[in-house]
Parts: C-alpha cells; structure tokens; sequence
C-alpha cells in the first residue's frame, strides 16, 4: 500500500497510540488528535488523505463534527474530506455514523489487517475523486469541488458566477460556448430575465481578471458566435 497522510482523532489513547504506532510502521504520515477543537486544528493545517475518527469524549461529539464538515461549516477543511469512523458495534452507531457522513464505518474493536484494507480502499477512491474534480487549460487550474482557481499556483478570487462560467467554459476547451448558452447553463431557469449585456459583462469582467493573474489570452472572442478558453501554447482566436 502506497504511504498516505492520515489523521487519527480519538479520546482512548491507547487506542490511538497503538493505531498510529502501526500506521508508521507502515510508512504512513500520522498526526493524532484527541478532541473535537485539536481535530479541526490538524485537518485545517495538515493536507489529511484520510481522517480515522474516533470517540472524542462526548458520544455526539464524533457525529457532530462529521456533520459539520459535510456542511462545509469549517472553511479551512473540506466538506468532501475523506473519513472512516470508528465506533460502538451496534446498528445505531453504524447508522448514526453513515448519516453523519462517514465514508466507512468500523468498529473500534477492528484488527488493524482489516483497518488497513479499508483505508486502502478509502484512500484509492479519494484521490480517484480528486483527480476528476480538477480541470487545467494552461497556466489554469480549477478545484471543482473546493471552489478554488489558481493561474501559475497562485490562487485568485472569482464571484460565483465568474467563477461557474469559468468551470463551463473549461469543461469543454476550444469549444466556442454562445451567450445563449453560458446564459442557460450558469443562470439556469432566470436566464431569460438577464440583462442583455450581464453575459458580456461577466466574461470581460473574468478576462481581466485572468489578465491580471498572467494569463492574458485565455479567452478568446469568436466574433458573432461567442468565446473559448483556449491553452495559448495551442493557439488562440484574438478578439
């Protein structure tokens, strides 16, 4: 199994000593945690493959943290983080467990062979996820998910909507995409109460942007017909 960055968050130490003293073992990465506030602190400075959540304390506190993860309330962790719960061996817990968010849910009194073929296989669909969340059309890199841009490695801020015509128009590079249809696909059923020119606005609007960030020939303007995000080491269609 490839070595992973995990985090082990649980208030039975021996537990959690013992678990993580076998994750190393193995050559993994392992931080430890064992409250809900030292748990958001590592998984909001740490880049986690896999959080292994545990008891902490409180038998709501674990579900309660989950659930706000998932809602996307702790905005340095995000909402899709990859999580094995551990918990009571009974169907509440499980089921408790798997409607807080767990993506896999196992008792605490699981051998560590069946802990580790788990977390494999967590691990494996996690970064598979990962991978199909991003788009990249040149110096640009777009995290689907996370909501996040960055020209060059550099991140840059985008309103909603710039930034859902951005993803629309990267999702199919060199497809010239007309008002009509960035107006139906970003603004869904409103679109046709839009403002002749908020199309217009919001692309020119996202150029400068892009511009600013160095990438000045992203967009290009298909006179009559609309625009492309084009990659400039392929060419592009000026204005």
């Amino acid at each position: 199994m490839q070595p992973y960055t995990l985090l082990i968050a649980s208030a039975d130490k021996t537990h959690r000593t013992y678990t993580a003293g076998q994750l190393d073992a193995d050559g993994h990465t392992v931080h430890e945690a064992d409250s809900p506030a030292s748990t958001i602190a590592k998984l909001s400075t740490h880049a986690v493959d896999v959080a292994l959540l545990g008891d902490l304390h409180r038998p709501a506190d674990s579900p309660a943290l989950l659930r706000a993860i998932r809602a996307d309330q702790h905005t340095r962790i995000h909402p899709a983080q990859p999580v094995i719960t551990l918990g009571a061996d009974d169907e509440l817990s499980t089921l408790r467990a798997y409607e807080a968010g767990s993506d896999h849910h196992l008792t605490t009194s699981t051998g560590y062979v069946l802990l580790r073929a788990v977390l494999a296989s967590v691990a494996r669909r996690a970064l598979q996820d990962l991978s199909s969340r991003h788009l990249q059309v040149g110096a640009l890199r777009i995290d689907t998910a996370a909501k996040a841009v960055r020209v060059n490695g550099t991140p840059l801020r985008l309103s909603r909507r710039e930034f859902e015509v951005l993803v629309t128009m990267a999702s199919d590079p060199a497809k010239v995409f007309s008002r009509e249809e960035l107006s139906r696909t970003v603004w869904g059923a409103s679109h046709r109460a839009l403002n002749g020119r908020t199309v217009e606005s919001h692309v020119c609007r996202l150029r400068h942007r892009l511009t600013d960030a160095g990438a000045p020939e992203l967009i290009a303007n298909s006179w009559g017909r609309g625009w492309a995000l084009l990659d400039p080491m392929r060419g592009s269609q000026q204005d």
